[in-house]
This record gives structure tokens, C-alpha cells and sequence, in this order.
């Protein structure tokens, strides 16, 4: 695989990325309200409802999932468009007629779409964490943050959860032709992740514990491998060209 050609791709959408500005708008802004409105909504949780620290300390920790869970759906929107997106607008049928394999425009697409996701969530989650410590250490007596248990998240959960949301967006954007129907069903793909959050709410998993978030990972890294390789097995960009209207 020649990855300079995949950078080509990546660099192409790139570019039609920043010229989508209600898009660009919402990978920032979504990262960014989060990190903002969730450490507001725990102080306001510990000094108006006078929660105990454990229960302040818990909370923070459950609410870090939430990154997890946008780091799935954001990519959804960029990488549901990578297919079925151009060839709505009539671009694709250029790329696909260059010399570059299957392989390698798949990973572009992948590139295109991991770089923005992961610094707007990188930049979300810090300003989660220092809101988090400047409005709870009065409370807890000291920063809750950094842990491990946000170390997790950031390096091993956020990542792999943005693969896993332009991996499933990409596969469906290449089997529709529909934008719409992409997202819809590209959204379907994160139940898993709402399953999981609401077992953490009705104390049935502990989302707040190394060993849980570890396990989590590792199934979601087993999900992005199958999605790519389905993806990678079943990518024709003759039936493509021709069969979609």
C-alpha cells in the first residue's frame, strides 16, 4: 500500500471539509459544549444538592464516557459522506478512476476523518478536565484530574471509538446512495455505546473502572477490524460507478 497516495484522498477531503462550514461547526462545537456543560452540571450537582465527594468523584468519572460515545457518532457525519457524499455531487467518479487501489482510498478516507475528530475531542475533553478541577476541587479537596482512569479514555477509548465511527460510516456511505440513509443508519451502529451507558446508570457495569474501560477498548478495537476488513472485502468501485443513480 503506497500511503502518500491515501494522503492524497485524505488531504482532497480535507480540504472539502473546511469549505462545509455547518459541518466543521459541529465537530468543534459538539466537543466543546460537552466539555463545558457536563463539569458545570456536576458543580452544580455538588454545591446546590451538597452531594457528598464519593458521589461528586463518581459522577465525574461516569460523565468522562460521555467522550467515548461522541467520538463514535461525530466521525458518523464526516465519514458517512466520503462515498455516498461525492457521488452525489459527482466527485467521485474522478478519484475512482485514478490508479489508486481500494485499499488505499479506504485509508484516506479514514485519514480524512480521524485527524479533525481526534483534536476537536482532544480539545473538548481538556477543557472538560480543567472546568472538572476548578470546580470540584473545593469540594473533592483535590484535582480529580488527570487519572488513569481518564488516561484510558483519552489514549485507548477516544481514539478507537472515532476508528470505529468513520469505519462503520465509511462501510455503509459505499453500500447506499443516500446521505441521509447513511447517517440514520450509521446511528443505528452506536446503540451498543447507549446500552452500555445506561448498565452504568442502573448500576449493572462500572463505566468508572480501569478493568471495565479496558475490556470496552478491546471489544470496540475487535469491531473496527471486522468493519474494515468488511469494508476492504466488499469495496467495488465498478459496481459503484455503474449500478449507483
Amino acid at each position: 500500500m503506497r500511503l502518500w497516495k491515501s494522503w492524497i484522498v485524505a488531504k482532497k477531503d480535507l480540504a472539502v471539509l473546511k469549505r462545509r462550514k455547518t459541518l466543521m461547526a459541529s465537530i468543534i462545537a459538539a466537543p466543546v459544549l460537552l466539555g463545558t456543560a457536563l463539569p458545570v452540571l456536576v458543580s452544580y450537582v455538588a454545591v446546590r444538592k451538597s452531594a457528598p465527594p464519593s458521589f461528586v468523584a463518581e459522577l465525574l468519572a461516569s460523565f468522562s464516557f460521555f467522550f467515548i460515545i461522541i467520538s463514535a457518532l461525530l466521525p458518523l457525519y464526516i465519514s458517512s459522506y466520503g462515498i455516498v457524499g461525492e457521488k452525489v455531487e459527482r466527485s467521485l467518479e474522478p478519484l475512482l478512476a485514478t490508479p489508486t487501489s481500494d485499499g488505499e482510498i479506504l485509508v484516506g478516507k479514514y485519514i480524512s476523518s480521524f485527524l479533525p475528530m481526534i483534536l476537536s475531542i482532544y480539545f473538548g475533553l481538556a477543557l472538560f478536565m480543567i472546568l472538572a478541577d476548578v470546580m470540584t476541587s473545593h469540594v473533592l479537596g483535590y484535582a480529580f484530574y488527570p487519572n488513569w482512569n481518564i488516561g484510558i479514555i483519552l489514549f485507548i477509548g477516544v481514539p478507537l471509538a472515532i476508528m470505529y465511527g468513520t469505519s462503520f460510516g465509511i462501510f455503509i456511505s459505499a453500500k447506499v446512495n443516500n446521505v441521509q440513509t447513511a447517517y440514520q443508519i450509521g446511528a443505528a451502529s452506536l446503540i451498543p455505546f447507549y446500552i452500555l451507558y445506561i448498565m452504568g446508570e442502573a448500576n449493572l457495569v462500572s463505566l468508572t473502572t480501569n478493568t471495565n474501560l479496558l475490556i470496552i477498548s478491546l471489544g470496540i478495537f475487535i469491531a473496527v477490524l471486522i468493519v474494515y476488513y468488511l469494508s476492504k472485502a466488499t469495496f467495488n468501485r465498478e459496481r459503484i460507478l455503474t449500478e449507483w443513480k
